[in-house]
């Protein structure tokens, strides 16, 4: 997949998402009062992924903070308009990548997002926190 990836602080998120808008991301819409994130999501860091040339519209968003090898997601959301593409599976693969993260934390109340994250191989630990089989203690 031709996706480029950029990583951005709060302020310079924000500056973008004005310009882009940011009604194809809706979840991400509802975390914000006019266009600004509150303050416990200033100092998370801001994955952003696009095709390769631009065609001038954002593809997957993810807002996220690492805690030793963990990465604890606040928000993935893919463009409404790109979902069933693979983008979201290729979207975390890079920022596993990027991050080296081994364990996922993230509130996937919503039954659409545990299934992404099943389908990506993770398993589901509790309400909150997926990681992959691999990673899991070992039974006795």
């Amino acid at each position: 997949m031709n996706l480029s990836y950029r990583i951005l602080d709060c302020n310079i998120f924000e500056s973008y998402m004005a310009m882009e808008g940011w009604d194809s991301f809706p979840l991400l819409k509802s975390y914000t009062t006019d266009g600004e994130f509150p303050f416990l999501l200033k100092d998370c860091s801001y994955m952003i992924f696009d095709y390769k040339p631009s065609d001038g519209l954002l593809k997957a968003v993810c807002i996220y903070r690492m805690i030793g090898d963990c990465l604890a997601i606040e928000l993935f959301e893919v463009n409404k308009d790109y979902r069933g593409l693979g983008i979201g599976t290729y979207a975390m693969e890079r920022l596993m990548i990027e991050t080296g993260a081994k364990t996922v934390y993230l509130d996937a109340k919503n039954s659409n997002a545990e299934v992404f994250w099943k389908s990506l191989g993770m398993k589901k630990i509790d309400n909150q926190t997926f990681c992959f089989d691999n990673d899991l203690p070992e039974e006795n």
